[in-house]
C-alpha cells in the first residue's frame, strides 16, 4: 500500500509519536509510507529525509503556533498541493487540525481512502481546547464541530480509547468503519535497565528516592505535588524540557528542592532516565480531556519496567487493573500512601515492574498495533 500519514504537530511532539511509530511499523511491513510533519527549524521550506524506512516531510512551521497547531498557511498549502500531485491507496490523518485533515480531503479526490485517526477529546466542557481565553474563538467553535463532522466524512475511524470509540459511535460512525487502536510500547526503544545501573551512569545517589514523571506536557501536577510533600525523603524527576511553571508550582508546595528537571531528553537516552525512578508517576484530572486519551506516556513506563501510581480515568485504570502493573489514586492522599507503600515494598515493586515490562512486550508491543491498523486498512479497501 501507498500510505500517507498527515501529523499536525512539531516532530517529535505530541501525536507524531503515535504517527511514527504506526509509519515505522508499516513500512517494516513492506509498505510505501510517507508522514507529514512540521519542522522545528524552518520558517520557509520542507526538507525530506528517510528514518526507518519512512519517507519524512518537515513543513514550514510559519504560523504554526496560531491559535492552536495546524494553522501554517504555507504548511497547508503544500500539503494539499502534494496530496493532489500524489496518488496514495490510504492518507491517515492524525486528528482534525487543518494541515492534518484538508489535505485529506483533498487527497480523496485522487482515490485514496480516508482514516480518521481520534487521539484526543478536543472540544466541548472539559476538552483539550475548553481554556478560559483562546485569541481566536471562532477557531474554538469551528474545531468542536469539525472534530467529530471529520470523523463522519472519513472512510474509516480510529480510536485511542474506548470512550472516544463510544464517542464515534454515538456520532453516527458505523460501527464496521470503528476500530479502537491504543498506543503501543516501544520495546526496541525503552530498555529494562537496573536502577543502580542507570544512576551510576547519571551520576544519581543509590540511596535517593526517586518518582518519575514524563511528558512534553506537564500538567496536572498538582495532584502528585502535594503528595511528595507528605514524603519528606522523596524527589520528583520531571524527564523533559525545563518548565518554568512546574518549576514554581513546585515552589508553591515546597518541593522545589527535591525537584529534579531532566530538561530534554533524547530518544537514545531516556531508558537511562526512566530506569534512574523507582516508581513512575501519571496523575490525571479526571475531565473529558483525559478521559478521551490514553497518555503515551504508560507505554513508555511499561516498557521500562517500572510500577506506575496513576489516577483512575479513562482507559488507564483497566490496563493498570488487567496487567498489574502499578497502583491507582483518587487523589493527592491516596497518592501518597500508593508510593509509600511501593518504596517500602521492593518484592511488590519488582513485581509490579516485571508485570508491566511482559505486557509491554507482548499485548501491548506496537508490532500488535501495526497488524491491527494494517488489518483494519484492508478492510476500508474492501468496502465499497
Amino acid at each position: 500500500m501507498r500510505l500517507l500519514f498527515l501529523n499536525h504537530n512539531y516532530r517529535y511532539l505530541g501525536t507524531y509519536e503515535r504517527a511514527w511509530n504506526l509509519a515505522r511499523g508499516l513500512a517494516r511491513r513492506g509498505h510505501q509510507v510517507t508522514l507529514m510533519t512540521v519542522s522545528r527549524q524552518h520558517r520557509w521550506k520542507p526538507t525530506w529525509s528517510i528514518a526507518s524506512g519512512v519517507r519524512v516531510a518537515e513543513m514550514p512551521n510559519l504560523g504554526q503556533n496560531y491559535s492552536g497547531e495546524g494553522y501554517g498557511p504555507l504548511d497547508n498549502l503544500l500539503r494539499c498541493l502534494h496530496a493532489l500531485a500524489h496518488h496514495y491507496d490510504i492518507i491517515h490523518m492524525f486528528d482534525h487540525k487543518p494541515n492534518a485533515s484538508f489535505p485529506g480531503f483533498v487527497g480523496r479526490l485522487r482515490g485514496a481512502r480516508l482514516i480518521a485517526d481520534w487521539a484526543d477529546w478536543w472540544g466541548g466542557p472539559g476538552g483539550i481546547n475548553d481554556v478560559p481565553k483562546r485569541r481566536v474563538p471562532a477557531i474554538g467553535r469551528f474545531e468542536e464541530w469539525w472534530e467529530v463532522r471529520s470523523k463522519l466524512w472519513a472512510d474509516g475511524v480510529v480510536t485511542i480509547s474506548t470512550v472516544l470509540r463510544q464517542r464515534a459511535l454515538d456520532a453516527g460512525v458505523p460501527p464496521d468503519r470503528v476500530v479502537h487502536i491504543p498506543n503501543g510500547a516501544a520495546t526496541d526503544l525503552i530498555r529494562c535497565i537496573p536502577v543502580h545501573e542507570a544512576r551510576q551512569r547519571l551520576g544519581v545517589p543509590l540511596d535517593r528516592k526517586i518518582i518519575g514523571f514524563l511528558g512534553m506536557g506537564q500538567g496536572d501536577m498538582e495532584i502528585v505535588m502535594p503528595a511528595i510533600r507528605q514524603l519528606p525523603d522523596v524527589w520528583l524527576m520531571v524527564i523533559g524540557p525545563k518548565n518554568p511553571r512546574v518549576f514554581h508550582q513546585a515552589q508553591s508546595f515546597g518541593i522545589a528542592d527535591r525537584l529534579w528537571q531532566t530538561d530534554f531528553v533524547p530518544d537514545e537516552e531516556l531508558s537511562w532516565y526512566l530506569a534512574c525512578a523507582d516508581v513512575m508517576c501519571l496523575p490525571l484530572t479526571d475531565r473529558a480531556a483525559n478521559r478521551g486519551r490514553l497518555p503515551g506516556k504508560l507505554m513508555y513506563y511499561m516498557a521500562a519496567g517500572r510500577p506506575t501510581v496513576a489516577s483512575p480515568v479513562g482507559d488507564v485504570a483497566d490496563l493498570i487493573r488487567k496487567y498489574k502493573a502499578g497502583l491507582l489514586a483518587t487523589d493527592s492522599d491516596q497518592f501518597a500512601e500508593a508510593i509509600r507503600l511501593l518504596l517500602n515494598d521492593a518484592m511488590l515493586r519488582e513485581e509490579l515492574g516485571r508485570n508491566a515490562r511482559r505486557a509491554a512486550e507482548t499485548d501491548l508491543n506496537w508490532e500488535r498495533r501495526v497488524e491491527e491498523l494494517e488489518a483494519f486498512y484492508w478492510r476500508i479497501l474492501s468496502l465499497n
